[in-house]
């Protein structure tokens, strides 16, 4: 299976943001993480967590992950399999210190299901 890497603007912006030898720490564990998950995905899956519960629907699960990259520093990523494709779709969202890890999470988790919300409401069908 193939691996693709994505990133967001966002993503690309927080990494602006650290010293060089920060940058080089975050690409040499993201780059582990990969490997990683090329040799078996639930090894990668033990080391990534989830800083919320995130419930959508039965038919839905979140992909959205915190991966440590050290005591200081988390990766919020998504990792998606593209069978169709026979792909696996890592989304680099944000890279962060890890006391702003969990607002960080939580909007990106906002914005990626934010459809899944008006599921919930209730709707008024009036028929003339």
């Amino acid at each position: 299976m193939e691996i693709l890497i994505e990133s967001t603007k966002e993503f690309e912006q927080d990494l602006d943001k650290f010293s060089n030898k920060d940058k080089f720490k975050i690409i040499k564990k993201l780059n582990r993480y990969v490997e990683l998950l090329s040799k078996n995905r639930s090894i990668l899956e033990n080391q990534a967590f989830k800083l919320k519960e995130i419930k959508l629907s039965d038919d839905f699960d979140s992909s959205l992950y915190a991966l440590i990259i050290n005591k200081d520093i988390r990766l919020i990523v998504t990792i998606d399999d593209d069978p169709i494709f026979d792909t696996t779709v890592i989304t680099l969202f944000r890279v962060v210190n890890t006391e702003d890890a969990c607002k960080a999470y939580s909007s990106v988790a906002e914005s990626l299901y934010q459809d899944f919300s008006v599921k919930c409401r209730e709707i008024e069908v009036i028929s003339s």
